[in-house]
């Protein structure tokens, strides 16, 4: 089969963290002309065994002269925008936050006025809707209860705004739960995983919230058909599985992957402050939209998942990754 991005300018922000890492593996099997933006400060091991193959720009968002100066050098065709501040509960600057999140995002946009490119990928968040007992629809009413969603749920507002003026084609997705390879060791999936290949104990919330955890290749999956589809335009899809729950389901999988006979510690770390105990999207839009469908199971991500953090947890020990 051809590839769709082959030879084709696509640059990727964020390309250090969790998601943007695996977008930008994607794009380089692709073969696609991979240019990154991440911030002097970022540690890119997560791009180890494809640096080769990208153009690294030391780019920190909220400098609008410099995202202006390596965007008109790139002239990217399609730009996936994955950067943000907040995803880590561990950073809670607000100004921070705005500065990163909505002015980083009109910069990259405004550097697009007089270039263009073919579509522009903009990677929301299910935390932009807030704590719902409803089922959740792209056009539900938005009550983040986090700074990290405030500020991502202004820019993507702001965004559509923005290319609409600009006649720029943009589609944001906001993915719900992700898992996978390469995660941070503070997140829920390689937290129990690392502290159970460590034989450490596994404490946990009493995990009576509700939440969708969809595969991060799956996730990936729809960030390229919304990148492809030239109809979708102005657009926004929630990305998930498409079913919700308790976070023990999902302990329980793991544990059973890791054949583990110890008991996690249910009860020994108290909920959140704002904890969201329920979100359940709807994925109705991007099936019906783009043809899309979770091509590989929860169970199979799960074995996944586990299987490279084996391989690879001297990567995690002595570190805050």
């Amino acid at each position: 089969m051809e590839k769709y991005f082959k030879n084709q300018k696509v640059l990727i922000t964020g390309a250090n963290g969790f998601i943007g890492s695996h977008m930008v593996e994607r794009m380089v099997k692709e073969e696609a002309q991979v240019s990154i933006f991440v911030r002097d400060s970022s540690d890119i091991w997560r791009l180890d065994e494809v640096k080769k193959d990208l153009d690294i720009y030391r780019t920190d968002l909220r400098n609008l002269e410099l995202v202006n100066k390596n965007v008109m050098q790139i002239k990217p065709d399609f730009i996936f925008h994955c950067g943000a501040y907040g995803v880590d509960g561990r950073q809670n600057n607000f100004f921070v936050a705005a500065g990163a999140n909505i002015n980083g995002t009109m910069n990259l946009i405004h550097s697009l006025k007089n270039i263009g490119c073919k579509k522009f990928i903009n990677v929301g968040t299910c935390m932009e809707y807030g704590n719902k007992q409803e089922l959740i629809k792209e056009d539900s009413f938005l009550e983040p209860d986090s700074i990290y969603g405030s500020t991502k749920a202004s820019a993507s507002i702001i965004a559509h705004q923005m290319a609409e003026n600009y006649d720029i084609d943009l589609v944001t997705l906001r993915p719900f739960g992700v898992f996978g390879e390469k995660e941070g060791s503070h997140k829920f999936f390689p937290y129990i995983i690392l502290s159970m290949l460590e034989d450490k104990q596994v404490n946990l919330t009493p995990c009576e919230q509700y939440r969708d955890y969809c595969y991060i290749e799956n996730v990936i999956d729809g960030f390229v058909l919304a990148a492809q589809n030239n109809a979708a335009k102005n657009e926004i899809f929630n990305v998930a599985s498409g079913e919700i729950h308790k976070l023990k389901f999902y302990v329980d999988l793991i544990n059973n992957e890791m054949q583990s006979k110890e008991l996690p510690n249910y009860g020994a770390l108290p909920y959140r402050q704002n904890e969201v105990w329920r979100q359940q999207p709807d994925i109705s839009k991007i099936r019906n939209h783009l043809n899309w469908e979770p091509k590989i199971s929860l169970q199979e991500g799960i074995a996944k998942t586990v299987t490279w953090y084996k391989e690879n947890k001297h990567k995690f020990i002595g570190t805050t990754r």
